[in-house]
């Protein structure tokens, strides 16, 4: 059954149609007004005249979103969160002028990378985010939660400004508050540095780099590497917190393996391609991360320039 968009919260946009836009539209949905910005005008006309289809635990829920092409837009809502792909952002970014009205954006992306773009939105309050859901898009319009987690979010330019608005258990999607920006992406480009290009090259689920003891032995060589040139206050701690959520995400197959098996780009180049130049800044020699790089780049068939 379709519900009726939110009408009592806030007015939010969403740049980007893939799993985590139509996740946060599914969830964010249910009491604030959302608009999905598309790449493609034919999946912005299917989430306004059909809804975002959220299936979970066996069953569908449908909720009522606006929707439209981002390219040539003026987005008016004070909220945004970009979505998009690392590799994607240059190009919303390049349309500037499409922001000139939102007061707080939230960026989502996988890797560091792309903090430098940032600074072009200074004047606004910029918010970075780590997404610990597990959701696959099905279709234009659907997206499977495959695995609850949580959001949490931290202030890189100004304040949390209009994201204030958002409750910590919004609508069952647990959102919580960190101040160190810094902290929670390197947490998170730890776990995607191991776990995301070794299920991809290997073709298995995440649970199975703990299963099979030389896979984990895999995985704890590329974590040494990795945690040599990242900030990292505990490395031990963060070896757990690797191990921990790969337990808990067991069933799931990571972004990166789903990226191989349909063919499309990976974020290889903003997770080990950013751990590789950071070893080139520090003159430390990164053999694995490297080896690890060039593999999964053979295997999308680009070139390996990280």
């Amino acid at each position: 059954m379709l519900q009726e968009s939110g009408g009592e919260g806030l007015n939010i946009g969403i740049v980007g149609g893939g799993a985590v836009g139509l996740l946060l539209a599914a969830y964010l949905g249910r009491r604030h007004g959302v608009t999905v910005y598309t790449r493609r005008p034919s999946q912005a006309r299917q989430l306004a005249e059909h809804g975002v289809a959220l299936k979970k635990d066996g069953e569908t829920s449908v909720v009522a979103v606006r929707a439209q092409p981002f390219a040539g837009v003026e987005l008016d809502e004070p909220l945004v969160f970009v979505t998009v792909k690392q590799y994607d952002l240059a190009s919303v970014c390049a349309q500037i002028d499409a922001f000139r009205r939102v007061r707080t954006l939230v960026f989502l992306q996988n890797g560091m990378g792309h903090l430098e773009q940032l600074a072009m939105f200074a004047d606004k309050n910029v918010l970075v985010g780590v997404v610990e859901h597990g959701a696959m898009k099905l279709d234009d319009r659907t997206v499977a939660h495959t695995g609850a987690g949580k959001l949490t979010l931290a202030s890189r330019y100004g304040s949390l400004g209009d994201a204030r608005e958002l409750r910590e258990g919004e609508c069952g999607f647990p959102i919580e508050w960190a101040d160190d920006w810094e902290r929670i992406l390197v947490d998170k480009l730890v776990v995607n540095a191991v776990i995301n290009p070794l299920t991809a090259l290997l073709q298995v689920k995440n649970g199975a780099l703990l299963e099979t003891a030389p896979y984990r032995d895999m995985m704890r060589q590329l974590f040494d590497e990795v945690q040599k040139v990242l900030p990292l206050d505990d490395a031990n701690r963060a070896w757990e917190r690797v191990v921990r959520i790969c337990r808990k995400t067991a069933d799931n197959y990571s972004s990166m393996y789903m990226d191989l098996a349909t063919g499309r780009r990976t974020e290889i180049d903003a997770i080990l391609g950013y751990v590789l130049k950071q070893g080139e800044a520090r003159g430390v020699a990164l053999p694995v991360v490297r080896f690890i790089f060039c593999a999964v780049k053979g295997k999308e068939g680009g070139e390996a320039d990280g």
